[in-house]
């Protein structure tokens, strides 16, 4: 598994993912975190602070937004790299995966995830070491990605439910989106967009319970006429309502003529 996470990491410039915690300061477990749910109302505060907001809530629901798409992608990125390059499914139970979090309201800067079990294809070449199990298709292979995702996701939507306003459709959808957004960032690493676009159909189908909704990867000719993949947001992370913010090419209050103009400039 420390294989796999390598060849994610070395793909991807804005975070870090690793197979242990090392020695440096600012690690968390996510069974602790989510135990303590003033830990997350704290960094939500900090994240208010760091972006500002309107001046109806003076941007707790930013902080509030933004924190549980970090919180996500840090999750879903190496479940979901690992089994769209490799095709295997790591254990990210909450006990197993740590964040390491060094900047006031910002994003999480690197993952562990120690998991001593994963599962693989019959074919997989090390399918015979100590803690490996195999299931016969990809199927089945995606269905339990989904399985270990989501059951993480359950327990962060519990705590995190009882430190915010946003409803439980708008944690589901950003739960659903965070999954997506980690097959395309996989897409970028293994530069086989359509095979990721296709692996989150699989997984994501048409939008299993509780997930909200499909897969929304598409491509979109910009107003340049070059072809780009995007997708459309579920759920909003708020970040338009701070300062200066302008609401980004995925979100759901864009529509489809000004996503090619923002396209654009890519």
């Amino acid at each position: 598994m420390a294989d796999s996470l390598r060849q994610l990491d070395a793909g991807i410039s804005w975070t870090s993912v690793q197979a242990a915690a090392d020695s440096r300061p600012g690690w968390t477990r996510c069974s602790d975190l989510l135990a303590e749910p003033d830990r997350l109302r704290a960094w939500q505060q900090e994240t208010a602070d760091a972006y500002g907001g309107d001046a109806v809530d003076e941007g707790r629901l930013t902080g509030q937004g933004l924190v549980l798409d970090w919180y996500l992608a840090a999750v879903t990125l190496p479940a979901v790299g690992v089994f769209h390059l490799d095709r295997r499914v790591l254990d990210v139970a909450p006990e197993r995966v740590l964040f390491r979090l060094v900047t006031a309201g910002a994003p999480v800067v690197a993952t562990a995830v120690e998991s001593t079990r994963w599962t693989g294809l019959v074919d997989d070449p090390a399918a015979g070491e100590q803690g490996a199990a195999v299931v016969d298709d990809v199927g089945d292979l995606a269905a339990l990605l989904y399985e270990t995702t989501v059951g993480h996701a359950e327990r962060l939507v519990t705590a995190y439910s009882t430190t915010t306003r946003i409803g439980s459709h708008g944690l589901w959808g950003a739960v659903t989106d965070a999954l997506d957004v980690a097959f395309l960032s996989g897409g970028w690493v293994s530069g086989d967009m359509a095979r990721a676009a296709a692996d989150a159909r699989l997984v994501l189908g048409d939008g299993r319970s509780p997930l909200v909704g499909g897969s929304t990867l598409h491509q979109i000719d910009d107003a340049r006429g070059r072809r780009h993949w995007t997708r459309r947001r579920w759920s909003c992370c708020f970040l338009y309502r701070s300062p200066g913010v302008r609401e980004c090419v995925t979100c759901p209050r864009v529509d489809d003529d000004e996503r090619r103009r923002q396209a654009s400039g890519w």
